[in-house]
């Protein structure tokens, strides 16, 4: 199976010039140079917040339409609505771009097409309002979010579907979203990452310190997917916020302290 979200030859026409906002650019959840992936679902499909967050260290954006009740307000409305600003944020930045399509619209063949027009890198959607026709759509790969009431038996069914790419655990319910990371939630992600035949992903829709990050991923989880619910909501402090997520990575100037090999047997 393929572990790494891929551009189908088919979607560029032959003669067809390639830039960056028509290229289904590839999001590699396996990649041995990481620790882990960090996806920054965005709070609104803002070319400047994808920026920031790609400046904090994210791997890869989502952005996001047709949210419910319990989606952030500026995740509401069609992708006939954010279109624009959609494919603005995909010109932008030169990290792979995802969307996020949540269940306030009935997702229909037609919308599915007009949806693809956009060069997305990788679809999201819980698994229960996506359509079997997305599941084995080759164009593009998919991410399976699981919420709470799915049993076990479900998750596994999911992960072993030709056409999922990951599973996204997104699965605390809105009243608890921004509490703190429990001992009950590491135990069930555990739970899931060794029943899963793909690569899982930890939404974060409860507060994460640093060492609950790495003892996640030491649970062989591959990456995070950063959700609105946890951040202040200031547009200025969005890539800052990020950046607490993302692995942290020795500075310049304490890199070049540091003795060489050679030196060090000098």
């Amino acid at each position: 199976m393929s572990s790494s979200l891929l551009r189908n030859p088919g979607d560029l026409s032959p003669g067809r010039m390639e830039s960056i906002g028509q290229t289904r650019r590839p999001l590699d959840l396996l990649a041995v140079t990481k620790e882990y992936t960090v996806i920054a679902s965005l709070p609104k499909n803002s070319t400047s917040l994808a920026i920031q967050a790609v400046e904090g260290g994210a791997d890869a954006v989502m952005l996001n339409i047709d949210g419910d009740e319990s989606s952030s307000p500026s995740h509401f409305g069609s992708y006939d609505l954010h279109d624009a600003y959609i494919n603005d944020v995909i010109s932008t930045v030169s990290v792979p771009c995802g969307l996020f399509i949540g269940g306030a619209r009935l997702l229909t063949e037609e919308y599915w097409e007009r949806i693809m027009s956009s060069a997305f890198g990788f679809i999201e959607m819980y698994a229960h309002q996506m359509p079997t026709f997305v599941l084995s759509d080759q164009r593009v790969r998919k991410v399976t979010a699981i919420s709470t009431g799915y049993i076990l038996e479900q998750v596994k069914q999911l992960s072993e579907m030709e056409g999922v790419e990951a599973v996204d655990v997104a699965t605390v319910p809105h009243q608890s979203r921004g509490a703190p990371f429990s001992v009950l939630d590491y135990a069930t992600l555990g739970v899931i990452a060794k029943l899963s035949m793909k690569p899982v992903l930890l939404r974060t829709q409860k507060k994460l310190t640093r060492g609950d990050i790495y003892n996640v991923m030491a649970l062989g989880v591959k990456g995070l997917v950063v959700d609105p619910c946890v951040l202040s909501g200031t547009d200025e402090a969005y890539g800052s916020e990020i950046s607490q997520y993302a692995p942290k990575r020795p500075s310049p100037s304490l890199m070049e302290e540091l003795p060489s090999t050679a030196d060090s047997q000098s």
